[in-house]
């Protein structure tokens, strides 16, 4: 892959997620999609309106990768990692959306096979470029606060069940409800503002619904279901205290559906110097509050910080950094690449305490690839 030349994209699922923000956003970077995977020939279809040329295909194979440079995947949560290791093995760029992996292990075989192809492999992770949280990190890293004891990570929705009756909702496909989705974008901050630690300890529970009903389903989601009595048999809330390997707790809340009148997500860092809290809504949701405050606290002191911004912005903000570190020579000498290494493995072991019996579903899922 020569500098100056467009990265050459395969998308791994064509979802609503692909379609509709990661595909728009790397056209705009001048990036080419060349080939997208998807077993739905309805999701095929609508790829093709977008992108006539395109190259489309079933399922994942060596043809399907060929003349690409990176594979996108956004295929259910318990084909990311066999799908991942597969394009690696291939010689390609790997990004993967959310959450990548449930252990260390697999988060390790991910980052074995990116070194010996030499190849960049990342996880999507907008949430860590919003202006607020950049802020919050920025902070904590100057030593503002002093040094931290705790994080308290929660993202709850009043209603927001994503597509009932999807693979979004089985636990065979996605492994984990709100923990694994709405969770794995706190996480990312939340220990990302320690330094992304290994958890080495968790207490955790989940709520699961059973039926979805109606009231508390995604009205606002691109693609929402009307399946309002399909069966559920992940989390739709999770409640846990992780305990991290440099000794602050993270205590993570998330919610697809609750009590609440809005949907609010909040992150606050308690020090030994201070305080810091973010009120804000990540995602896509329409049914916010229009709170978004971000503020510090010191000895009786609050400050408020600026911290608005596009909905769009974290997200174009990540494919930006994306594609300049794909285009990286010598890429596995890159400083970056420690950081992304390690920010991988330590959400893969919080993963691992939160959904234990995760590696089961993963291995039948492989043995269908």
């Amino acid at each position: 892959m020569a500098q100056g030349y467009p990265l050459r994209f395969a998308f791994v699922g064509a979802g609503w997620i692909a379609r509709t923000v990661w595909i728009p956003l790397l056209r705009e970077m001048g990036a080419e999609v060349v080939s997208i995977v998807d077993p739905a020939p309805s999701a095929l279809a609508e790829s093709r309106e977008i992108l006539p040329q395109v190259r489309t295909a079933q399922t994942l194979s060596v043809g399907a990768l060929d003349k690409c440079d990176v594979a996108f995947i956004c295929s259910p949560n318990a084909f990311h990692f066999q799908h991942a290791l597969f394009a690696l093995e291939q010689g390609l760029h790997v990004v993967v959306e959310k959450p990548a992996c449930f252990r260390i292990a697999d988060a390790d075989s991910l980052i074995n096979a990116s070194l010996d192809a030499g190849r960049g492999i990342l996880v999507t992770s907008a949430s860590s470029h919003r202006r607020d949280t950049a802020e919050m990190l920025a902070i904590t890293r100057d030593g503002t606060l002093g040094s931290p004891f705790c994080v308290d990570a929660s993202w709850r929705r009043g209603a927001g069940i994503p597509r009932p009756g999807s693979w979004f909702t089985r636990e065979e496909t996605a492994i984990g409800g709100c923990g694994a989705d709405l969770g794995w974008h706190l996480l990312e901050v939340a220990l990302g503002l320690l330094n992304y630690p290994l958890v080495t300890a968790a207490l955790s529970r989940q709520v699961r619904p059973g039926l979805a009903p109606e009231r508390v389903l995604a009205a606002w989601f691109g693609d929402a279901s009307d399946c309002s009595d399909a069966p559920m048999d992940v989390d739709s809330q999770l409640f846990a205290c992780l305990q991290t390997a440099s000794g602050p707790l993270v205590r993570l809340t998330t919610a697809w559906a609750s009590h609440q009148a809005t949907d609010e997500t909040s992150i606050a860092l308690f020090a030994s110097a201070g305080e810091m809290t973010l009120h804000s809504i990540f995602g896509f949701s329409t049914m916010g509050s229009g709170l978004h405050r971000l503020t510090l606290l010191k000895d009786g002191v609050s400050q408020e910080l600026p911290c608005n911004e596009d909905k769009m912005a974290p997200y174009r903000g990540f494919v930006r950094a994306m594609v300049d570190y794909l285009r990286t020579p010598e890429l596995c000498a890159d400083p970056r690449t420690q950081s992304i290494h390690r920010q991988l493995r330590s959400l893969a072991s919080a993963m691992a305490f939160l959904y234990p019996d995760a590696h089961i579903r993963s291995r039948i899922m492989a043995e269908a690839v």
